[in-house]
C-alpha cells in the first residue's frame, strides 16, 4: 500500500478527501441518492457523482437498479455501500468454548462456528482452536482468508493496548500471552484483543437495551465479576487495560456471595448440574424461600458496593446487569437498586442484557469493524491516488 503523496498535488488530496467523505456517509445511510450524499456531506452535487464514480470502480458502492424499490418512471439514481466488499471474525475466547463469528462490513453474520473446550487447555492449543474456528467460519460462509479486513477477540482479563493478555485469573497459561501478535500470524489484517465485559458493553450499546447510551456500566455477573465501562460514547479501558476489574476490591466478600449462589468457581464444578443447582436455588427464592433469599440478598449488596463504587466516579446514565445471571432480574434488579440509592446521588437507570450470551462475540465484531473503517478509508484514499 503506497504511503506517497498523491500526484497532482491539491486537486488529488481534496480527491481524496471527498471520496472518504462519501464512503462515510453511504455507510451511514445507505441506500442514497446522490442529492442524500450531498446533503449529509455538504459536497455539491458534480463532487460527490465524482466519488461515487471512484467507489463503484473500486468495489466499495454499487448503483441500484432502476425500478429495484417498486418505483416508476424515472426515479434518482440510488447508491448503496457494498457491505460484501469485505468481511471480519469476532471471537468470544472463554474458559469452556470458543465462539466464532463471522460478519460483512454491515456487521451482519454470515457464519458462526463454536468449539467446547477444556477449561484446563494450555494457551497454545487454546489459540490453536482460535485459529480452528477462524478456518470454520470463513470454509462456511465460503469467504477467502484475504478478504478479511479486521480481527477482533474477547477474552477475561487485563488487556495491554498491544493486544498482550498481562492478567487473567480464568484461563490457564493466559498471563503475559502476546495473543494479538500470535494470531497476527494467521491473518494479514490488524487483529486486536480486548477484555470481554468491554466488547460486552459495546455490544449492548449497538444492539441492546442500552443503545446509544453515551454512559454506561455494564456489570458481567457470572463466575466472575467484570464491568466495561462506556464514556463519552466509547470504551473506557484505562491507562493500562485495568478499567472495570471491580472484582479485585474486595476478592474474599465476593468469592464467599458468589459461591453461595453460583457454587464453587473451579474448574471441575461448573456443569449442567451446578447451573440447575442456582436454577433452583432462584426459583426458591421467587417463592419466598428464607435461605435463598438471604443467599441472593447478600449476592446484590455485595454486588452494589461495586456499582455504587464506579457509580460515585463516573456518574452513569445507565448500568446493565449481563452474564449468566442477566435472566435474574426480577430478583437482582430491585436489590440492586435500593442498595444502590442508599449510598448514591443519582441512581442510574438500571437493566438487564438484551443482547444475551452473544454480547462478547458481537462486541468483537463490532471492535473489528472499527479496524475494518480503518483499512476502508485507508484502500479509498490508495485507490483514489493511484487514479490520480
Amino acid at each position: 500500500m503506497s504511503s506517497s503523496r498523491p500526484e497532482g498535488g491539491g486537486q488529488s488530496l481534496l480527491r481524496l478527501i471527498n471520496s472518504v467523505a462519501v464512503l462515510s456517509a453511504l455507510r451511514e445511510s445507505s441506500p442514497a441518492t446522490l442529492t442524500n450524499l450531498a446533503s449529509s456531506t455538504g459536497l455539491s452535487r458534480p463532487t460527490v457523482e465524482a466519488a461515487i464514480e471512484d467507489l463503484v470502480e473500486q468495489g466499495w458502492a454499487s448503483e441500484l437498479q432502476a425500478g429495484a424499490e417498486g418505483r416508476v418512471g424515472r426515479p434518482a439514481r440510488r447508491y448503496v455501500f457494498r457491505a460484501d466488499s469485505g468481511y471480519v471474525l469476532g471471537f468470544d475466547v472463554g474458559a469452556h468454548r470458543v465462539l466464532g463469528v463471522l460478519a460483512d462490513l454491515n456487521g451482519q453474520a454470515v457464519h458462526t462456528a463454536e468449539k467446547q473446550v477444556d477449561p484446563q487447555l494450555d494457551a497454545d492449543s487454546r489459540v490453536t482452536v482460535v485459529r480452528n474456528v477462524a478456518a470454520r467460519c470463513l470454509a462456511g460462509g465460503g469467504i477467502e482468508r484475504s478478504r478479511l479486513m479486521g480481527v477482533a477477540v474477547g477474552c477475561p482479563g487485563i488487556i495491554a493496548p498491544d493486544g498482550t493478555v498481562t492478567v487473567s485469573t480464568v484461563i490457564p497459561g493466559w498471563v503475559d500471552l502476546p495473543l494479538s501478535r500470535r494470531l497476527s500470524r494467521s491473518f494479514a489484517c490488524p487483529v486486536l484483543v480486548d477484555n470481554d465485559a468491554n466488547l460486552a458493553a459495546l455490544a449492548e450499546r449497538s444492539h441492546g437495551v442500552a443503545r446509544d447510551v453515551d454512559e454506561l456500566i455494564y456489570l458481567l455477573i457470572g463466575r466472575r465479576i467484570g464491568a466495561g465501562l462506556i464514556l463519552g460514547g466509547r470504551v473506557h479501558r484505562g491507562f493500562g487495560g485495568a478499567a472495570g476489574e471491580i472484582g479485585l476490591l474486595d476478592p474474599p466478600k465476593w468469592e464467599r456471595v458468589r459461591e453461595l449462589l453460583l457454587g464453587p468457581a473451579t474448574a471441575e464444578s461448573i456443569t449442567g448440574r451446578d447451573h440447575q443447582v442456582t436454577a433452583q436455588l432462584l426459583d426458591e427464592a421467587r417463592e419466598g424461600d428464607e435461605r435463598a433469599l438471604a443467599i441472593v440478598d447478600d449476592f446484590c449488596a455485595t454486588l452494589a458496593q461495586h456499582a455504587a463504587a464506579m457509580t460515585l466516579t463516573v456518574d452513569p446514565e445507565m448500568i446493565v446487569i449481563g452474564g449468566g445471571l442477566a435472566s435474574a432480574e426480577d430478583l437482582l434488579l430491585p436489590r440492586l437498586r435500593r442498595h444502590v440509592d442508599q449510598v448514591c446521588i443519582r441512581t442510574p437507570r438500571l437493566a438487564a442484557s438484551t443482547v444475551g450470551e452473544e454480547a462478547v462475540v458481537l462486541g468483537a465484531v463490532q471492535l473489528a469493524l472499527h479496524a475494518a473503517e480503518d483499512a476502508l478509508r485507508q484502500q479509498a484514499r490508495s485507490g483514489v491516488a493511484l487514479r490520480g
